[in-house]
């Protein structure tokens, strides 16, 4: 199974939103994990949701926002620190391409000095958090949560990076494998990561603006699915949402922020329609 590691300026794009996260940190299943908790806590057995995060990991004010949405509705969700503290520095957000439609009015000349400096911060720390380091990570904390005698369903939900390890949890033969699976403008994925999902209900959102997947590349995936799945599958393309905008986008913007809502509530719904 291959895995790609071309760079672009957009896996940097985005803007810090602005809110107190309600949960905390805990060091759950070998790793600190950010926890929500649903209010009131629920009794017997808990359905978890787990979510994937992107570059810029746990400690980014946007994810914990976004757990905290998920923990609304009567679940326990968690956000594992799968890069062990060495999650993307946050302020790249403000220093390279600090909303994608700069870069598309941007010069050649610089595009090609964002693409440098977002190459000189992705490639080694891409090398570092590479499928044979991350995966067994990953599916260790699954395996551990999934033996835990309070835990229910799980689903997950991938950002970014976290969007390709959400659907390889759903193969299956995943040693992990989880109950839903969800991914939000995937990055790195690949015809090969989904062909061997014929099981577990997957949805997968994606803006037409996105340069980290085109919509042929994502027309492809969903194919292989749909053959796969039928109605367990929902794929839905956002018009002009960039890379990033379920996690990342422009809360003052309103077509941002409405899309940013949207793909919430879609994730709720699909969630909600397989944990019962």
């Amino acid at each position: 199974m291959s895995e790609q590691t071309t760079v672009s300026p957009c896996c940097v794009t985005g803007h810090i939103h602005k809110g107190d996260p309600l949960g905390s940190f805990e060091v759950l299943h070998g790793l600190r994990t950010y926890v929500s908790n649903p209010k009131p806590p629920a009794e017997g057995k808990q359905n978890v949701v787990v979510l994937i995060s992107d570059i810029f990991g746990v400690d980014l004010v946007n994810t914990k926002l976004v757990a905290d949405e998920y923990a609304g509705n009567g679940w326990k969700v968690l956000l594992p620190d799968f890069f062990e503290g060495d999650a993307i520095d946050h302020e790249l957000l403000n220093t390279i391409v600090p909303n994608l439609r700069v870069q598309a009015e941007a010069t050649i000349a610089t595009k090609a000095v964002d693409t440098a400096k977002t190459g000189a911060a992705l490639g080694p720390w891409l090398a570092k958090h590479r499928e044979a380091v991350s995966k067994p990570l990953v599916e260790k904390y699954f395996q551990s949560l999934r033996a835990d005698q309070s835990t229910g369903k799980i689903a997950t939900v991938g950002f970014c990076w976290g969007g390709r390890y959400s659907l390889l949890l759903a193969q299956d033969d995943s040693p992990a494998r989880v109950d839903v699976a969800i991914a939000a403008h995937p990055s790195f994925l690949v015809n090969d990561d989904v062909k061997p999902i014929t099981k577990v209900p997957v949805a997968i959102f994606k803006g037409t603006a996105d340069a980290m997947m085109t919509d042929e590349a994502l027309d492809e995936v969903e194919g292989i699915l749909k053959g796969n799945l039928g109605d367990k599958l929902v794929v839905k393309k956002f018009p002009d949402a960039v890379h990033g905008f379920a996690v990342r986008g422009d809360l003052e913007n309103g077509q941002e922020k409405a899309q940013k809502e949207e793909v919430t509530k879609e994730t709720t719904e699909f969630i909600s329609k397989y944990f019962g």
